[in-house]
């Protein structure tokens, strides 16, 4: 029988979110060999076989094979880490007690790992630009996403408004 003093929709969410973390973590196992297989069949003119598996990478270039790798490699870590702290925070949730200055931490730490992840992002498809090598006929186009940017900065506004939430609770908890 479940605690009456436990939130039950941030278990849920508890839950779908460790399920999300498992699913990119099992990607990233799957992909990052697979796309470096390919790549190594690309760069060795279309075809490759490493250790009885025989890859094909017709109509793939290099470029996009090394911006899909180099994407897993930074995006699968990054998703995990910030899955992890989806849960810390929900855990304080499920407890009820969320504003805790750990929580106002962890929203920062996320926001920081999510504008890190694209500024590597936009990196790597610039190097990959510059290497005529890669790119073959078409080189990678630049974008990036304002969602994304003001997504970032709407993290930082509520890691502000969690230490601001720690401050007034424990003020009130000294008022008599």
């Amino acid at each position: 029988m479940p605690n009456a003093g436990r939130n039950s929709m941030a278990e849920i969410m508890t839950v779908l979110v460790t399920v999300a973390m498992w699913i990119v973590g099992a990607m990233g196992v799957i992909g990052i060999p697979v796309l470096s297989i390919g790549l190594a069949a690309s760069l060795s003119g279309g075809s490759a076989e490493i250790s009885g598996i025989k890859a094909l990478a017709d109509g793939v270039t290099p470029g996009q094979l090394v911006i899909g790798l180099a994407g897993l490699a930074v995006i699968v870590p990054g998703v995990i880490f910030i899955c992890l702290q989806l849960r810390r925070i929900l855990l304080t949730l499920a407890d009820g007690d969320p504003f805790v200055p750990e929580n106002a931490a962890r929203l920062s730490r996320i926001g920081i790992a999510i504008a890190a992840m694209e500024i590597i992002r936009i990196l790597v498809v610039v190097a990959v630009s510059t290497v005529p090598t890669l790119v073959a006929d078409e080189p990678p186009r630049l974008s990036t996403q304002l969602i994304l940017w003001i997504s970032v900065a709407a993290l930082f506004v509520l890691s502000q408004v969690f230490r601001e939430g720690t401050r007034l609770r424990d003020e009130e908890k000294m008022t008599i």
